[in-house]
């Protein structure tokens, strides 16, 4: 049996399942090449996507039982504009499921867990309205919500199991989220706040997670750990009100200043998600947890919650954030039509491979580069560490590309750990951010646990640990400005050819890790063509690229 599930909104895209694996997958950012596609395009579903999918596998629209899809679009015009399309589909064959639905089944159906306890948090999820009711999902009146305002998910707690699910807690937020109004909120709103507040670029009227948890770090520990708590644990349950903290420092304060908020909200935000973590094992007394939701890519909450001894296992999803949403909905695609038996843990590498005749007509396209083509791949990666003992920068581009916003060592940009200098760098010369915002060492796991604190296997960069004294000044590149690290653990089966390039490495330096960092440039999504890693090669001042077995070069 075929599933598709696809999304609409931010990070949309589609997914393809077959009799309980993975396919295909692609986020349509990197088709479009427009970052976060599907914010601002008036809810237009994944057309690209979805025909991605069924062209990589070679299947038509009419092999696929069952499509689920969710949308955070106010209106719901999703399946008119899917029939408008596919005529000849029959409507009994497509079906709605919440947002955090969507992400609960995401993350539950990727860990290999019968059962779990799964916390879901954002800054919203679906939206129920009486005056506009498309679904018959969640009545509004049931949750006792004020009919005056249109309501969406904020927090759910769930317990899954293979063939059922029981929703314990539902934070229900205003929507549109309104901001500095003292009301409870959700816990991605409370972070958004933070980061538009402190790192907001008026440039591109940007603000990124991600730049607020690097510059967390640099806030005076003593000044951060003295601030009031803004979250609250009261009976049990939690409390997050809708105000700034310290509203006065903005993104045009100075540094220290911006760090310490930066820091605060950072403490909140791991306070926030060990309360949930709590929660959900007080409702669901579950062995194991699952999380998914953007406000699950944060390492180190998720470094609490590991640590916390609440659960025997967890799991932290690569594609929380709303990338993952398609993947959900597959899932609940084939429960609809069949028993769901074994389920295994997710290898991330979603996308299809580009062949050697794809990679040439690429390159026929600019004379300008240089490159060898090498039939045994282990002369290649020799070839490449060779290079980054050099302290080159290089990209290095294999296989099906990663799900989700982190690069796993398909579309990853590598360097040395060793050098110091090697991390403004890149974060300067090649990536375009900011200089604070750090870098993750992708290591050997057989060697982890001599380099790093924690023997978890974190094989999708998302829990934080502290790199070891005896380390730091060994590969200073990777390690934060608190001694901190968000590792990738790696081994020759999750990723073959990545563990080689850095076994070879480790030869020839005797230092297991390299510098992994994703595959594009400013504002641009992770590469997925071969034409697209080309384009960013040239633009961005890496010194070879890897495409396959192809070394390239500027001529």
């Amino acid at each position: 049996m075929k599933v598709l599930g696809f999304s609409n909104g931010h990070d949309k895209g589609a997914v393809i399942i077959e009799d309980g694996r993975i396919l295909v997958g692609i986020t349509q950012e990197r088709l479009s090449r427009i970052k976060h596609d599907g914010a601002y395009q008036g809810g237009k579903i994944p057309f690209e996507s979805i025909n991605y999918c069924l062209n990589a596998i070679g299947c038509s629209i009419r092999e696929i039982d069952y499509f689920v899809y969710s949308t955070t679009e106010n209106i719901d015009d999703v399946e008119d504009q899917f029939f408008s399309k596919f005529s000849h589909i029959s409507r009994e064959k497509i079906q709605f499921i919440p947002h955090h639905l969507a992400h609960a089944y995401s993350t539950f159906f990727s860990s290999g867990f019968d059962e779990a306890a799964v916390v879901v948090a954002d800054a919203s999820g679906s939206i129920i309205t009486y005056k506009n009711k498309t679904h018959e999902w969640y009545d509004p009146k049931k949750w006792d919500l004020n009919p005056d305002f249109d309501w969406a998910e904020g927090i759910s707690i769930l317990h899954l199991k293979k063939d059922t699910y029981e929703e314990h807690y539902k934070r229900w937020v205003k929507f549109p989220v309104p901001w500095n109004t003292n009301e409870e909120t959700s816990l991605g709103t409370m972070y958004s706040e933070g980061t538009l507040q402190l790192v907001y670029e008026p440039a591109n009227h940007t603000w990124s997670a991600g730049k607020l948890m690097g510059l967390a770090s640099y806030g005076d520990p003593k000044l951060v750990s003295e601030a009031p708590e803004f979250v609250k644990e009261i009976d049990g349950e939690i409390s997050l009100l809708n105000n700034s903290i310290y509203p006065k420092v903005t993104w045009a304060s100075d540094f220290f200043s911006r760090s310490v908020a930066a820091g605060i909200y950072q403490r909140e935000q791991e306070r926030a998600s060990l309360i949930l973590a709590k929660m959900a094992k007080n409702m669901t007394n579950s062995k194991n947890i699952c999380v998914a939701g953007g406000s699950f890519l944060n390492c180190n909450s998720n470094e609490l919650i590991l640590k916390s001894g609440l659960y025997e296992n967890c799991f932290f999803l690569p594609p929380a954030d709303d990338s993952g949403i398609p993947l959900g909905c597959a899932w609940y695609a084939l429960q609809k039509v069949t028993e769901i038996k074994n389920t295994s843990k997710i290898s991330p590498y979603f996308g299809r491979p580009y062949h050697k005749n794809e990679i040439i007509s690429a390159l026929n396209e600019h004379p300008e580069l240089d490159f060898i083509e090498y039939k045994d791949f282990n002369e290649l990666v020799e070839q490449v560490t060779y290079w980054l003992t050099q302290n080159r920068v290089i990209g290095w581009f294999q296989d099906g590309s990663e799900i989700g916003p982190r690069a796993l060592g398909n579309r990853s940009i590598v360097a040395s750990p060793m050098t110091k200098w090697m991390c403004g760098h890149i974060n300067a010369d090649i990536k375009g951010r900011e200089w604070y915002r750090p870098f993750a060492p992708a290591v050997l796991y057989e060697y982890q646990n001599e380099i790093f604190d924690m023997d978890y296997f974190s094989p999708h960069m998302l829990v934080t640990t502290t790199v070891k004294e005896s380390w730091r000044e060994r590969i200073p590149s990777v390690v934060h400005i608190d001694n901190s690290a968000r590792i990738q653990s790696v081994t020759e089966k999750n990723n073959y050819k990545f563990y080689t390039l850095i076994k070879s490495f480790y030869e020839k330096t005797q230092v297991p890790v390299l510098l992994n960092t994703s595959f594009n440039g400013p504002s641009e999504p992770i590469v997925e063509t071969p034409t697209d890693a080309i384009k960013t090669f040239i633009t961005r001042n890496l010194n070879y690229l890897v495409l396959n077995n192809f070394l390239i070069w500027k001529n």
